[in-house]
């Protein structure tokens, strides 16, 4: 095989290697003088099964590297998928890592951090020389783990792993969806819609049960997300949500206790804002406890790691397409 000639180049390394996906850790110790030490790594690895052995390396350029060279013990903790604020926190140099967080200490003093997918316990076992890195060796001492989803590194970015067969699932239905000529059920429209109005009525099933229709659902829903609302905002969502934008609706409300009207100068309608009173919290606030336990079922049956891809993407979903308005502004 032939050896390219051409110069190497390094950054085009670093992206190559970046394909590869990895869990991200953050290993701790503690110096002679009782100075704690931590870092973000995800060269962390399995070496052994018998002698139980990991390893992962450190760049010669850290500051951190004089401490964990000399450190008899050190801790590695595999982070969890909501973590990746902390990864960050631990990547950034020159300030206090460890101010303000919960800590329990390991053997030779290292940090032990809470809420990780796995911590595990090391006594220096080997150290080698990497190149611009050095490589540490650690014997598995103690180590506890759960079954909290981990926090994976892919291309520069934090991720979450899904299951293989539900990416194969989504790859095919974005196939089918781009070959199809009309709008079909594997549109994203027809998905997302679908799966608000079969959540949301469920939940209208709650307000039922209270005496509300669906008009004074939604209303009650939309105070208790975010109280004092003007007849002109509640109008737009109003309309937004395909309900006729009716000051019956709000003034019947009103009548039986569920909202009060803060008036300015006067004119309710033009400059007050609406309210809900205790009695209108004490409601949403039930029929939020029963809508929560049924998603917490439906989650359930999801599982955890599944549960947490969908959130993850719903968030990103909602960040890309909101432009900072209100509906039907």
């Amino acid at each position: 095989m032939s050896i390219p000639s051409t110069p190497f180049d390094q950054r085009e390394f670093r992206n190559a290697l970046g394909t590869f996906t990895t869990g991200v850790t953050i290993i701790t110790a503690c110096q002679a003088d009782g100075k704690l030490v931590g870092v973000t790594a995800n060269s962390f690895n399995s070496v052994s099964l018998d002698p139980p052995l990991v390893l992962w390396s450190l760049s010669k350029s850290s500051n951190s590297l004089a401490a964990f060279e000399a450190a008899e013990y050190w801790a590695v903790h595999i982070l969890s998928h909501d973590q990746d604020q902390l990864a960050t926190h631990f990547s950034k140099r020159a300030h206090d890592k460890f101010a303000g967080l919960d800590l329990e200490t390991g053997m030779g003093g290292a940090p032990l951090l809470d809420g990780c997918t796995t911590r595990m316990q090391c006594k220096t076992a080997y150290r080698y020389d990497g190149g611009d890195h050095i490589i540490m060796v650690g014997e598995v001492m103690h180590f506890e783990h759960s079954d909290i989803a981990p926090l994976v590194y892919q291309r520069g970015n934090y991720a979450v792993a899904t299951r293989k067969e539900l990416a194969d699932e989504a790859e095919a239905l974005i196939k089918a969806t781009a070959a199809s000529d009309s709008f079909d059920e594997n549109s994203m429209s027809y998905l997302l819609g679908s799966a608000y109005f079969h959540l949301y009525g469920k939940l209208r099933e709650f307000g039922a049960l209270q005496g509300l229709n669906d008009a004074e659902f939604f209303v009650l829903n939309t105070l208790a997300a975010r109280n004092g609302r003007s007849l002109a905002e509640l109008n737009r969502l109003f309309v937004y949500a395909g309900h006729t934008p009716l000051i019956n609706v709000l003034d019947d409300m009103t009548a039986r206790g569920l909202l009060q009207v803060v008036v300015d100068q006067g004119e309710r309608t033009e400059r007050g804002l609406f309210y809900l009173t205790a009695m209108g919290q004490a409601m949403a606030q039930e029929i939020a406890n029963a809508g929560k336990k049924t998603e917490l079922a439906l989650l359930g049956s999801l599982g955890a790691v599944d549960t947490i891809a969908l959130r993850t993407l719903l968030r990103r979903f909602i960040t890309l397409t909101d432009d900072g308005k209100l509906p039907g502004e």
